[in-house]
């Protein structure tokens, strides 16, 4: 029984985190927050499956780095 759940629990991770992948694809070409939603439906997906952990990190390491880059450019911008 415990393993019918686990399993209908994962299933039901997936689709509604593929869900809101798909919305924030769709919403890319729209002013709007399409990457943030493209991260939580990672968010999501990541609680069950490892795939989705590795490019939710990728995506916070290639965030982290833009930010890092957007302060050094301020920085030689206010000199």
């Amino acid at each position: 029984m415990k393993n019918s759940i686990k399993a209908i629990k994962k299933i039901l991770i997936f689709i509604v985190g593929v869900f809101v992948v798909i919305i924030g694809i769709i919403l890319l070409p729209l002013p709007g927050p399409g990457l943030l939603i493209i991260a939580s439906g990672l968010l999501i997906l990541s609680t069950e499956f490892d795939w989705a952990k590795k490019h939710l990190d990728n995506a916070k390491k290639r965030l982290n780095d833009i930010i890092k880059k957007s302060k050094q450019k301020n920085k030689n911008q206010d000199k």
